[in-house]
Parts: C-alpha cells; structure tokens; sequence
C-alpha cells in the first residue's frame, strides 16, 4: 500500500459503502471438491482451514462522520453500554464484558481495554451445517495525541485463551486480531485503516468467512452512528433527569403550532389530526416535520429495549453538532443514560 493505494496483484476487492473499500488478501488454499467425493463434479472450491492461511481483509477509505462521534460510539467498558452499542452497529450477536482492565476517565474517556466474550452467529447456522463462532478478545480503544496536534482514534481486538471461559455447547471457538485507525481529514470526512486476521476454527468456505470479516470492517460506519444516537440518548435524559430534580422549569412551547414548520396544529386543522410533539422540547410537531428515532434503553431488569422516540429537526440537529466529549464524560463518571428509570 502507498497513500491509501491498494496494490490489486496482494488485494482482491470484495465490496465497498461508498467511498469505504473492503478487500482480502490474495493467500488461499484451493481445495477439489472431487478429491474429498469421487461422486462429486462440482468445480473446485476456495477454502480456509486452521492448518492453512488465515485470512486478511483489509479496509481503507473514507466514510462521513466526526471521530468524537465515532469514538463515543465505539466505546463499551460495562455489558449495559456494550449492548447498547450492539443493537446500533450490529457487529456481533451477543457478548459479554468480563473483565475491565482500564476505565474511562473525564480525563480520557474514549480509553478503555477489557477482556471480553463475543459470539457471530454465521449464515446457515440455523440449518445445523455451519456452526456458530465465538471469540475471546482483549479489546482496546482511545485516541493517540501526536505532536503535531492531529488525533488518531483506534480500536483493537486481539483472540486470547483463558481455560476459564470455554466456548458454549455446538459453538466452536475461533481467533481474530482487528486493528483499526481513524482520523479527521475534513470537517466531516473521516479516514480509516482497518484490517482483520483471522483464524475460523475447523472447515469454513472462503465464501461464509470473507463476508463475515468484511462485514465486521464495514461495520465502522455504524460507529458514527451510534454516537450520535447516545448523544441523543444523553440529552434527553439530562433534561428529564433536570426536569425531576427541579434544576429545569419546562419550556413553554405553543402546542397549536408546529415549532418547525409554524403549521396550524388546533383542532379542526387538517395538519392537527396527525400531529405529535417533541420529546426533547415538547414542542408540537406535523405529521411531515416529525422525525421518528429508535432509541434503546435498558430495562430495570437490563434488558434492552427498542423505543421508537419522535424529536424534531432542531433537537436532532443539536445533537447530530454538540461535541460528543461532553456525554462521554458523563458516561465515564457513571451517568446511566440509558436506563428507563
């Protein structure tokens, strides 16, 4: 690679979001399908196996977001946290943190390394022909300062093995190392560099693998995302939470207009029959100014649920622009945003 260009004669493209590009390396072992079953015809197939190469997906490009927003989305030192990310970024299908070697301070609180389970459940699991996976990483993330100013967020997971945590019945315990890098080259252009090597554990096709790893790679662009949504998250909750304690008087808002579009909204009014109001500023909202977000939250009892939470544009806005630094403060002093009570 130089500058970002990937040398197509090592790196075989597998798929791109944009202008974010995933390939694999060139390294495979090329397994006939005849010589495993004489009665076989079919064409030889691509395969990985724990005593050949193991595979590499790289990924390199740029995709929109800010890094503050991608680091508070990235990361999860507590299981509630880890399963609030998980239901935005969609990267693994249940996981546990168990234990937590570095916390998040005010100071710095997107550093954070913990050793925790991970489970992918692949395609065709349900079908009992391929088996589900699952990892045992130590997992680390932060932000580099260098000296001449510029700040790189990483994220890192490296496979360990520890006898005490075994992989679960009809699940086989697999390895992989991520390592990913990302930086700020334009008011809302981040530049990544990501790969992920990985050893699947027992017979998997290189076309069950590639997809799995590519994306778990591509899977970045969610992080943007989700910080956004716990921002959104925060803010609300830091209102009601003032709101309760009586640090904040509720703002008068006029309920028979539309705070975005000033539409009529009394009764009578065609616009009034769907209207809704804002759950950030209470202000009243037409059926076309309304924007819908699905929030998750944590039960009394830590189970996450899914609430589907109308704001308006103003108060999206003010989250999409407020510096995420600020709620990962809050996160890193022990603030529950997340929680319904």
């Amino acid at each position: 690679m130089s500058n970002s260009q990937v040398n197509p004669a090592r790196w075989r493209h597998l798929k791109s979001k944009d202008d974010l590009h995933i390939y694999a390396k060139r390294t495979k072992k090329t397994v006939s399908k005849s010589s495993c079953n004489p009665n076989c015809c079919s064409p030889d197939v691509e395969e990985y196996d724990s005593a050949g190469a193991k595979p590499v997906v790289l990924s390199v490009g740029t995709f929109k977001g800010q890094l503050d927003d991608l680091m508070f989305g990235t990361v999860n030192p507590t299981d509630d946290i880890m399963h609030v990310k998980a239901s935005y970024v969609h990267d693994y299908s249940d996981g546990a943190v168990l234990a937590t070697l570095v916390r998040p301070t005010p100071e710095d609180p997107f550093r954070s390394v913990t050793v925790k389970w991970l489970q992918i459940d692949l395609p065709l699991s349900s079908t009992k022909l391929i088996r589900d996976r699952d990892f045992l990483c130590l997992e680390a993330s932060g932000i580099l300062h260098f000296a001449n100013g510029e700040r790189v967020g990483y994220l890192m997971l490296h496979s360990i093995e520890s006898p005490l945590v075994q992989p679960l019945p009809n699940v086989i315990r697999a390895k992989h190392n991520i390592a990913g890098f990302f930086r700020q080259i334009a008011p809302n252009v981040i530049d990544t560099f990501a790969f992920d090597s990985v050893e699947p554990g027992g017979n998997l096709l290189e076309s069950v693998v590639l997809p799995v790893c590519a994306n778990a790679l591509l899977s970045a662009t969610n992080y943007v995302e989700c910080g956004i949504m716990k921002k959104l998250t925060w803010m609300l909750q830091r209102r009601q939470a003032a709101l309760r304690v009586g640090d904040l008087a509720p703002m008068p808002r006029q309920g028979d207009l539309c705070v975005t579009c000033r539409r009529n909204l009394q009764p009578g009014c065609l616009n009034g029959i769907w209207k809704d109001k804002c759950k950030m500023c209470l202000g009243g909202l037409c059926f076309g100014c309304k924007e819908v977000k699905t929030i998750s939250f944590l039960s009394p009892d830590r189970k996450l649920l899914r609430h589907k939470i109308t704001f308006c544009g103003s108060c999206v806005t003010m989250a999409t622009r407020i510096n995420a630094i600020d709620a990962a403060r809050d996160q890193a002093n022990g603030f529950h945003a997340y929680n319904t009570t």
